[in-house]
């Protein structure tokens, strides 16, 4: 029993020593170590570790002259006084974050913040429209890829008075919305994917700050929007008409300010003939399925000319007048940003004195515009025209997101 007992103390003291050696109280002493161990961790080394410096991207003018620079993560558009454009940098594994709204005032320099949107989930960058000195673009808040309800925001952007404001348009918001300027009011296109499901126009008077539902259709699996464009009559949206759920037919509407049907058009005679030319397109049932993506570019200019692109791989001029595609192309090409006049490019060129292709529509042909940078850039990462006439192209020496060398490049045409 001596034995056992003396084993047992043995144990204690051997325990308690560990214990001390461990961080805990010592014997004998009320005071804990582990406090003493914290504050000489902390005075090792009181210098905080320097932030990474934020890359820069240089502005210039069309002849190569510097205007100035902005954040190079940026996501730009051409507005008639500048360049608007958001930093939207989520943390690793994580879908949101506040994103900032700048805007580059370009008669000046100056780089203004005009305000934040905490929590975005996306930002629909295409769908950026300018309306009377006012910028508007379109964001849901909340993780955009999970089950629940987001809601999808009007930012209104005004460079003038430094200031931005946000007004609801669905508290059940699709990140691919789109939006388009009709009549002096804008014109959005939400997809409610929740219970009851349905598509919506809304319609926004900046003049009132009054936003109401001007068309509402249930889904009823026989079709679905895919568009919203200005119209000379009014505006022209994009029907998808399905068939037992598959995509079937592209259709163009063409409606009043009030939402009236006046006339609807069927774009497959146009766009199913002149595709299959494309690589990828090897039958009319992968173009169908083609038509059933979300659209990304969508406008229709002088009651004829339509612009359409998805977001997979199709890119297409029509001339519904005459009846004919005047261009189609893949996904190596891509339309323009910003709501100016589009213009259609091509994302890769090799350094040449006639620079990238940028084409543009000029008496029903396109054309190239002469734009020929001095910079052995290879890839033309964006364009956008504003409907002052102020264009931005944004150039990259690498496909690498964040270690390539960017240029922005800004003018107002003649």
């Amino acid at each position: 029993m001596k034995k056992r007992g003396m084993l047992i103390l043995l144990t204690v003291l051997v325990c308690c020593l560990l214990l001390t050696a461990c961080g805990g109280p010592a014997l004998g002493t009320t005071e804990p170590r582990r406090t003493e161990l914290k504050t000489e961790a902390l005075t090792e080394d009181p210098t905080p570790t320097p932030a990474e410096p934020v890359p820069m991207a240089a502005i210039l003018n069309r002849e190569g002259s510097p205007l100035g620079e902005i954040d190079a993560r940026a996501v730009c558009t051409a507005a008639d006084a500048g360049i608007l454009y958001s930093v939207f940098q989520p943390a690793e594994y994580q879908y949101t974050a506040t994103a900032e709204y700048h805007f580059f005032r370009a008669a000046d320099g100056q780089d203004l913040l005009l305000g934040c949107l905490e929590n975005q989930g996306y930002e629909a960058v295409y769908a950026r429209t300018e309306l009377e000195g006012r910028i508007y673009t379109l964001a849901v808040t909340g993780n955009p890829v999970d089950e629940e309800p987001d809601p999808l925001w009007l930012l209104a952007l005004d460079p003038a008075a430094g200031t931005m404001n946000k007004y609801e348009v669905s508290a059940d918001g699709f990140p691919y919305a789109s939006m388009a300027a009709v009549g002096g009011k804008l014109l959005i296109l939400n997809h409610e994917t929740h219970d009851p499901r349905r598509d919506t126009i809304y319609e926004f008077d900046p003049g009132s700050g009054v936003l109401r539902a001007l068309l509402s259709f249930p889904d009823d699996g026989a079709s679905t929007l895919r568009g919203v464009c200005a119209a000379e009559e009014g505006f022209g949206l994009l029907r998808l008409r399905l068939e037992q759920g598959s995509p079937a037919e592209l259709l163009l509407e063409r409606r009043d300010p009030e939402g009236r049907l006046l006339s609807e058009r069927s774009l497959n005679e146009l766009l199913i003939p002149a595709a299959q030319e494309l690589p990828g397109f090897q039958s009319k049932a992968e173009l169908l399925n083609e038509f059933g993506l979300m659209v990304s570019g969508f406008a229709l200019l002088e009651g004829r000319y339509l612009y359409y692109e998805t977001f997979g791989t199709l890119r297409a001029v029509l001339d519904l007048e005459r009846g004919e595609a005047l261009l189609t192309k893949d996904d190596l090409w891509s339309v323009s940003l910003g709501s100016g006049s589009p213009a259609l490019f091509r994302l890769d060129f090799e350094e040449a004195p006639e620079g990238p292709e940028i084409l543009t529509l000029r008496d029903g042909a396109l054309e190239r515009m002469p734009f020929a940078p001095g910079d052995p850039c290879w890839m033309l990462r964006a364009v956008s025209h504003s409907p002052g006439g102020c264009w931005l192209a944004e150039l990259a020496d690498s496909a690498k997101a964040f270690e390539a060398k960017r240029l922005l490049y800004f003018w107002q045409e003649p």
